[in-house]
């Protein structure tokens, strides 16, 4: 998969690195794209990241604002769109080492924000994809009228909204329904 290939030095935290608490402010300059259940969208700004970690006796609360710009298409006339992004996440990450000790319905009620981790570093890769990911919309619109192609010959009806087309093809699959409802008419 496209997303497993981002990679970015600046997002794997070492534990060891700070006492308490660390506040900081990273930008991804090296990430061109990212892909999306729709399509693969360009990074168009550099992402600027600013993270918060707070240790805790057994756990890390990560707080974060992302912010950047990518190119979407519409859905309907698939013009390529800006779409700027602003948006914040948490997570809780927590040392494979305490999994043990948690019951099975304490795994599963804390299962949306709980990260566990290896090791005395925080990646935060997942995170920063997973927050752009969602912060984009379903069905990307250049515009909330937007008219879309003509699904007969594709010509835009943002630009042509006059048009129409003089031969209306049918699918083969409803020539027999057509034909039906044509000879229910003339009878």
């Amino acid at each position: 998969m496209f997303n497993e290939e981002l990679k970015n030095k600046n997002l794997i935290i070492e534990l060891e690195s700070f006492e308490k608490i660390l506040d900081r402010e990273i930008i991804i300059r090296n990430w061109k794209e990212i892909e999306l259940p729709s399509e693969k969208a360009k990074i168009l700004a550099p992402i600027d990241l600013n993270v918060s970690l707070e240790k805790g006796d057994s756990q890390v609360l990560v707080s974060g604002k992302i912010e950047t710009m990518v190119q979407l298409h519409c859905s309907r006339c698939l013009k390529p769109i800006e779409y700027w992004i602003d948006e914040s996440f948490e997570a809780v990450y927590l040392s494979r080492s305490f999994e043990k000790y948690l019951s099975k319905t304490e795994r599963l009620k804390t299962l949306d924000n709980l990260i566990y981790y290896d090791g005395q570093s925080i990646d935060l890769t997942n995170r920063v994809i997973e927050t752009i990911i969602l912060s984009v919309p379903e069905v990307p619109l250049c515009k909330e009228d937007c008219k879309g192609l003509c699904p007969i010959c594709g010509i835009d009806l943002n630009e042509n909204p006059n048009h129409s087309c003089e031969t209306e093809e049918i699918d083969p699959r409803f020539v027999m329904l057509k034909k039906l409802l044509d000879d229910e008419k003339s009878n």
